[in-house]
């Protein structure tokens, strides 16, 4: 039988399979002044379809903090741990532990629970009070995702939840570093090769809304490029555009007012919004020769230039305005 020091040791050579863990990173997040509305942490789905529901973060003690609404509807707080390439190779047939720390309110039932699309296991806790609730699951040979929740079904319950672990072997560790190499929705370029790495995605394609096998970066895009007929958010197509800094009440952008939707419905001085190309606005001086003599005799009038009338010059270049710039193909990252 394998002792808790070998279960340990293998442990501590996995990685966390949930990604943005201590719920430290909200892409979407509104300031209003002094007022934070944090939305749902990045890389998490919430669903609460109750009255008066909602998700939160307290900064105090770093803690996601879930109102369940005031009846007895399902609120569902999870995530799709499959979400990176060849996942199949590295969890189907093994087992996966995981750890949720989490605060209770009021005597009320909160369930952690792991499923895999075939089997799922589930772990209740009732009380009130600070709790680590720990689920495991035999992952399925034939299994069509992984998917770790927090639910509930009890009216007005605060749920505050400080960490969430999963990794494979017998034993979670929350120290253990993130699956996820970098941030979810950041985007990368590259000049030698058309074709991004398996953990991004194409942004020099033509818009496609995502698949349903990324729903961490489709949190974190949360639809700001528009969605698709799924509901589910559209990626950008950043084909021939060039980047430019937010700039966020500067009025380096003079005209960032009238920014305009890339797809979606964000416009004005907002990150990922758009401008078409324009001149600054000028003039150009024109240079007359008004002392050269005026024919006489038997020769014919000479055209004297008026000085005072309105002269044009003659259109040149090309087909738009531009730096010198190399062309690169942009990504975005999902896993």
């Amino acid at each position: 039988m394998e002792t808790l020091t070998e279960r340990l040791l293998f442990a501590m050579q996995q990685q966390n399979l949930v990604y943005n863990s201590d719920f430290r990173y909200y892409s979407n997040k509104v300031i209003n002044g002094n007022n934070i509305d944090y939305k749902t942490p990045d890389g998490w789905l919430y669903d609460d379809p109750g009255r008066n529901g909602k998700i939160g973060f307290d900064p105090a003690t770093n803690r996601c903090i879930i109102f369940k609404s005031e009846d007895n509807s399902l609120m569902r707080f999870s995530q799709a741990l499959h979400e990176f390439p060849r996942w199949q190779q590295m969890l189907c047939g093994q087992k996966i532990t995981a750890r949720v720390t989490l605060s209770i309110s009021t005597v009320s039932d909160v369930s952690v629970i792991l499923s895999d699309g075939i089997d799922a296991n589930t772990v209740t806790k009732k009380g009130i009070g600070d709790f680590e609730i720990e689920v495991q699951l035999f992952v399925n040979p034939k299994a069509t995702s992984v998917l770790l929740s927090v639910e509930s079904k009890a009216p007005f319950v605060t749920i505050a939840i400080s960490n969430v672990c999963a990794n494979t072997g017998n034993i979670a560790l929350k120290t253990l570093p993130c699956i996820i190499q970098g941030i979810i929705g950041e985007r990368r370029q590259y000049i030698s090769t058309d074709n991004p790495p398996a953990e991004e995605l194409s942004l020099c394609n033509p818009s496609v809304e995502l698949g349903p096998d990324y729903t961490r970066l489709s949190s974190v895009i949360n639809g700001r490029f528009g969605t698709g007929v799924n509901k589910r958010s559209m990626l950008p197509d950043m084909r021939g555009y060039f980047s430019r800094a937010w700039d966020h009440g500067a009025s380096t952008d003079p005209d960032a007012a009238q920014r305009t939707a890339l797809g979606g419905s964000v416009k004005g001085d907002n990150v990922g919004t758009v401008e078409n190309d324009e001149f600054l606005k000028h003039e150009h001086q024109l240079s007359f020769s008004t002392d050269k003599p005026i024919l006489g005799g038997k020769e014919t009038a000479a055209t004297i230039i008026n000085t005072a009338s309105t002269s044009n010059t003659k259109p040149v270049g090309g087909k738009e305005t531009r730096p010198k710039n190399l062309a690169e193909l942009y990504t975005i990252k999902w896993s």
